[in-house]
């Protein structure tokens, strides 16, 4: 497959650094981050409270789900910042490459049992996914804080893990979700996406997301060096849409492991501009929490 070799990855950004043509953008940064006020960062004051772990932490959830929610974590990053308290559970984490950025909120009532305080645990994905992993579909997965190994205790199926958490401070910090103004939106089957997804990577390395105002019409495209899709949507196919002028065009190798690990059957709410990131958003099952995947664009130079 071949591309335009016009185009590049910029950066997830700010909105005002969006705005203009061709610019390369400053990169997400974090309160690790000291730079000047043309990058995104998090309020100071944030990143301090309640930086070390909770002193309790007691959780019990179904398998099926859980295993749902770290595969989609794990598709663009492989540790991460959890910070807990009474309401749920909170990652928002950033690729390395500062292109893809998921935000995770799973409240407490996704749980058969739920009893945290005020903390951050960091964890590595990978490790934290293998004895997840062994459970059965309907199986529980229950794990707790040991305070004085500083270990996450998983117990499956009658095994008990003892995995050591990593340090939050070495991990990145969250990085702040920029408020972006993008008028065109769409709310369609988590199937329709991919399929689009998939087609467009017949042809090409990038996706482009595009919609008519006048012709009331969402479009998933790519253009290769000999062939093009078109894949079009209209009102019939989607659940809601607000019609605007809108085109910005993606990476398929992180759309592609943006949206296959989107549940099935879920409603995703797509929102974007020109040459603005794109916001892919859904709600997990049974009202346990949503997330949010954003991806920066390539920029035509």
């Amino acid at each position: 497959m071949s591309t335009d070799s016009s185009t590049e990855t910029p950066d997830i950004e700010s909105p005002e650094d969006l705005k203009g043509e061709n610019k390369q953008p400053d990169p997400v940064t974090s309160n690790d981050d000291t730079s000047d006020s043309g990058s995104v960062q998090n309020e100071p004051e944030e990143e301090s409270v309640q930086s070390g772990p909770p002193s309790t932490f007691r959780a019990t959830i179904q398998a099926s789900p859980l295993k749902t929610i770290l595969k989609a974590l794990h598709a663009n990053v492989d540790e991460a910042r959890f910070k807990i308290d009474e309401s749920g559970i909170r990652v928002r984490a950033v690729d390395p490459a500062n292109v893809a950025m998921d935000d995770l909120t799973l409240n407490a009532s996704a749980f058969e049992s739920y009893d945290a305080t005020p903390g951050v645990l960091g964890l590595d994905l990978d490790r934290f996914a293998d004895p997840v992993n062994l459970a059965k579909k309907d199986d529980l997965v229950q794990f707790s804080l040991d305070r004085e190994t500083r270990k996450l205790v998983v117990f499956v199926d009658g095994i008990e893990f003892r995995m050591a958490c990593l340090d939050p401070a070495t991990i990145r910090a969250e990085p702040t979700l920029p408020e972006l103004e993008l008028p065109a939106s769409a709310t369609l089957d988590r199937d329709l996406l991919q399929q689009g997804v998939k087609a467009a990577d017949l042809v090409a390395d990038h996706v482009g997301f595009r919609m008519d105002a006048d012709e009331e019409v969402l479009r998933i495209e790519a253009e290769g060096d000999t062939d093009t899709v078109d894949f079009q949507l209209d009102e019939e196919k989607l659940d809601q849409a607000t019609f605007a002028e809108a085109s910005s065009l993606f990476s398929l190798d992180y759309m592609k492991k943006i949206v296959r690990t989107i549940p099935k059957g879920a409603n995703v709410t797509v929102d974007f501009g020109s040459e603005f990131p794109i916001m892919l958003s859904y709600d997990l099952d049974d009202d346990a929490g949503s997330m949010t995947r954003m991806l920066a664009p390539r920029i035509e130079t």
